[in-house]
């Protein structure tokens, strides 16, 4: 058994100004959970209460590797200025999701527990997805360079959440040593619980 997991991530950014002004007052951020599907029939929003199918997985797999899956999964954020009030506003809409065209598996591949260990790749995207809104919400974001640090913290949680994917997998042999794909479900199970509390969404 060897499964692999494929990051992809899009930053799709709507700046919207208005009544923009130059001083360096602090920035009120509001973000929005994206629940729904954005209008795209391959793409799955996360959803704590809906778990992959293997009929999800609906790219044409890879013969040239001995994977047996692929994961395609990430989050996305859209943001939008104003000025509102006298205030400067910073919205962001953030979801994270699965692509089915981009995700696959071979027939070998295609059984319960191979998907629970790609259903976790798509958990742990979840979990950085978390972990941006948190890194929001403790960033105090100011004119001019707003957009700069909004840039610099999805850069690098992005980063992280590719490093924990390929951690993941590297700990777990792809998901053939049982022990450690234990711990890792345990591990990403309270990541995510303590997260939400956090950041209540």
């Amino acid at each position: 058994m060897f499964c692999m997991h494929m990051k992809h991530t899009i930053s799709l950014i709507i700046l919207v100004m208005a009544g923009f002004t130059s001083t360096a007052q602090k920035i009120e951020t509001k973000i929005t959970w994206l629940g729904t599907n954005p209008g795209t029939p391959d793409i799955i929003i996360y959803s704590p209460q809906q778990k992959l199918t293997i009929a999800d997985f609906k790219g044409q797999p890879d013969a040239g590797t001995d994977a047996v899956a692929i994961t395609s999964s990430g989050f996305m954020f859209k943001a939008g200025y104003q000025s509102e009030n006298g205030k400067d506003i910073l919205s962001l809409q953030v979801y994270c999701s699965f692509n089915k065209s981009d995700s696959w598996m071979k027939e070998r591949g295609k059984n319960d527990y191979i998907l629970a260990h790609e259903q976790r790749h798509f958990d742990i995207s979840y979990v950085s997805t978390l972990q941006f809104i948190k890194k929001i919400r403790q960033t105090t974001f100011r004119q001019p360079d707003f957009m700069t640090q909004l840039k610099d913290i999805y850069k690098e949680t992005v980063q992280q959440m590719s490093e924990r994917q390929q951690q993941y997998d590297s700990e777990t042999n792809n998901g053939i040593n049982t022990a450690k794909q234990e711990d890792w479900n345990k591990r990403i199970e309270k990541d995510i619980a303590g997260l939400l509390k956090e950041v209540q969404l």
